[in-house]
């Protein structure tokens, strides 16, 4: 199969880079909707004790690894890996409204 066309590829860039722009696509998710998206980061997965859903993010640290950005994401597989795993994911940027609350996260996506 022919590889997916990247649009934004945050494992292009530097630390610093990658941390500002996950906070721009939490900012001003409009400009990224539809676009396909390469991030790198560690595995995590939490539950919401309230509804019972599991929420699966890539997180990414900034330069100093102090603070980080998670990113959520769901797999076309649901072939999760084991949680603090390194990964890098690839889907389609999208935002969804819940609780009255509008999140991003990345559909249809896929491990490298």
């Amino acid at each position: 199969a022919a590889k997916q066309a990247i649009d934004v590829d945050l494992t292009a860039l530097s630390s610093t880079m990658v941390y500002s722009e996950v906070y721009n696509m939490l900012v001003e998710p409009e400009r990224y909707e539809g676009k396909t998206v390469r991030m790198a980061g560690g595995y995590s997965a939490f539950l919401d004790q309230n509804t019972g859903a599991i929420y699966r993010v890539c997180m990414i640290a900034d330069a100093a690894a102090c603070c980080a950005q998670g990113m959520e994401f769901i797999l076309t597989d649901e072939n999760y890996p084991e949680m603090e795993s390194d990964i890098t994911v690839v889907g389609t940027f999208q935002t969804y409204m819940e609780n009255g609350t509008q999140y991003c996260h990345l559909v249809d996506a896929v491990l490298e």
